[in-house]
């Protein structure tokens, strides 16, 4: 049986009350993350949202903190699973075309908080996560320093996630696929694969 926790005390999952608070309170943040900047979501704002009062709220969050680091934390689960699918030490090109199905299907909610800069924090904590779960998994790096890799890595996470960025911004007029082929191109082979001449 899977444990809730709420404020200090274990509960059974099959306590419907919690469950549906808790689905309100996320499904309210995904709605107020939308249609304003993070810094303007307040624990009144988003309890009224959710119908519920703010000591409710911080029965089951002690801040709105805590419920951003849980929304992260399952976008994080979400890509895992995802990318768990791949056998380990597969093909970088692979583990590019994952990355970039996953985002691209995300809805607008997921999009706001890898892409606006407001929520950077998020973007990058994600990131972090995701980064450090695939090393876990395989670390096709290894022979370099620990600096060398730090890097690396960061290169490979911040391209990505730019890339992303730009291609929302563009307003996704380019195929995902093409993006895809774009991308991995880019990574495995360089700009000189590009035949700028």
């Amino acid at each position: 049986m899977d444990i809730i926790y709420v404020k200090g005390k274990n509960m059974s999952k099959t306590d419907l009350r919690i469950v549906k608070t808790q689905k309100a309170i996320k499904e309210s943040f995904k709605v107020l993350v939308c249609q304003e900047g993070i810094t303007k979501i307040t624990v009144k704002e988003l309890a009224a949202k959710a119908k519920i009062h703010r000591k409710t709220f911080y029965l089951h969050y002690a801040n709105l903190d805590a419920l951003y680091e849980e929304v992260v934390q399952e976008l994080a689960q979400a890509y895992y699973a995802e990318i768990d699918r791949l056998p380990v030490g597969a093909d970088f090109t692979e583990v590019n075309r994952v990355f970039f199905e996953f985002v691209c299907q995300q809805d607008k909610y997921a999009e706001k908080l890898l892409c606006d800069p407001g929520y950077r924090q998020f973007a990058d904590q994600l990131f972090t996560m995701t980064l450090s779960h695939n090393r876990q998994r395989h670390n096709p790096y290894q022979k370099y320093r620990t600096l060398e890799q730090n890097i690396i890595n960061n290169f490979l996470a911040l391209t990505s996630l730019n890339l992303y960025r730009q291609w929302v911004k563009d307003g996704k007029q380019l195929a995902v696929e093409d993006l895809i082929a774009l991308s991995g191109q880019l990574f495995t082979q360089g700009i000189s694969s590009l035949n700028l001449v």
